[in-house]
């Protein structure tokens, strides 16, 4: 019988025989989803031998190996987390490691979709649909979700294509310009396409302040949430984002920054080009794969190395969580549009983990209270969290 490639590099990394280079193979085939049916087979395999071992790990033992796998400390310095590998792959390669008695673990994972834990003890609300709304420069609010795929007057005599989720601007140089401004709800996204051609992501509860037309010597706008960019290149027309005390000069990049109010740092991460980073009288440059924190409080500029898989996951429909607790439940809040209240001295560990976000809020609350560390009580709308 003829053994898959990646049948053998699982048997040589789940043994502990496989070289650096098979190491370094089998982790790649693991961040494809090609590979997903024959992982699950091969696992159901070590699974119906665990199963018939006697001396399977008891259940609080994989639970402490789970928040081992989902939790990280922050005293310590951290490795640069594998976003691209799901959370339940994660845990399956975890298993791998430690050998058939530890599959006990994958179990309770797998296991935690289906069974109700305490968090249930009231249901999380739904989350709203995909909502926004346009300000005119004359004050009139636009309903962007009411009679989808029409125009949209966006001023006296001009209008705008809208499809889907998406609002389109033409160039016209022969119109005097207005201030439009669109807005996102929690739980919703929205696409702009502004009058250069230039291509905006609005995630949850953000905002773009911008004109009808860009006439003048610079094409500005201003921002308040997270929004990705994606600028059209015009060398005699530069492009600035206005974010609270910071500005970002570009000419044609790639680029996504998150400015939420709530947030002490506004983080610019740069995926395609290069872009100015200004805050008062300082300037700094970042290059692809960086990534620049302007602290609201002290304007300094901190440029460093970005997981820009992470940064953009949101416009993916992906959460990459990689923080303290609070941190996580801020980003969940603005999606399920939820609030969160703390009880009790919590943990101020980091927790990882990679989510969808058509999951239920519930869901992904049972699966961080596997870690042992916290845990929910669901009230309507408000959420206690407590140790």
């Amino acid at each position: 019988m003829t053994v898959s490639r990646f049948r053998y590099l699982f048997d040589r990394y789940y043994s502990r025989q496989y070289t650096p280079e098979e190491k370094k193979e089998f982790m790649l085939l693991m961040e494809q989803s090609t590979h997903d049916e024959e992982l699950k087979e091969l696992l159901d395999e070590l699974l119906r031998q665990a199963d018939e071992d006697s001396s399977a790990m008891p259940d609080d033992t994989a639970a402490n190996m789970l928040q081992q796998i989902m939790q990280t400390s922050n005293s310590e310095p951290q490795p640069a987390p594998v976003h691209r590998i799901a959370v339940w792959k994660r845990a399956a390669i975890a298993a791998c490691v430690l050998g058939v008695l530890a599959l006990a673990g994958y179990k309770l994972y797998v296991k935690s979709s289906t069974v109700n834990t305490a968090v249930a003890s009231n249901h999380a609300p739904a989350r709203k649909e995909e909502h926004a709304r346009l300000v005119r420069g004359d004050g009139a609010v636009i309903d962007l979700e009411q009679h989808k795929d029409e125009a949209v007057d966006v001023q006296s005599g001009v209008s705008v294509a809208r499809k889907g989720n998406t609002l389109a601007y033409n160039s016209s140089a022969t119109i005097t310009p207005t201030i439009n401004t669109l807005y996102t709800n929690k739980g919703g996204t929205y696409q702009l396409i502004l009058p250069d051609g230039t291509k905006a992501w609005l995630n949850a509860a953000s905002s773009i302040r911008f004109p009808t037309a860009f006439t003048d010597s610079t094409r500005e706008v201003t921002i308040q949430g997270e929004v990705y960019f994606e600028i059209a290149h015009q060398a005699s027309q530069p492009f600035i984002v206005k974010a609270n005390n910071m500005k970002i000069a570009v000419l044609g990049t790639h680029f996504n920054v998150m400015a939420y109010e709530e947030e002490q740092n506004i983080c610019t991460s740069l995926l395609e080009g290069a872009v100015n980073i200004i805050s008062g009288n300082t300037v700094r440059q970042i290059k692809p794969g960086q990534q620049a924190l302007v602290n609201r409080d002290h304007r300094g500029i901190s440029i460093s190395n970005a997981d820009v898989d992470a940064a953009i996951a949101w416009k993916e429909g992906r959460f990459e969580f990689n923080g303290n607790i609070k941190s996580i439940m801020r980003e969940l809040a603005r999606w399920y549009d939820v609030q969160f209240i703390y009880e009790g001295e919590l943990t101020n560990k980091a927790f990882a983990g990679t989510f969808s976000r058509h999951d239920s809020l519930k869901d992904i609350l049972q699966q961080l209270e596997l870690t042992g560390s916290i845990h929910f009580n669901i009230n309507d709308k408000t959420i206690t969290v407590s140790p």
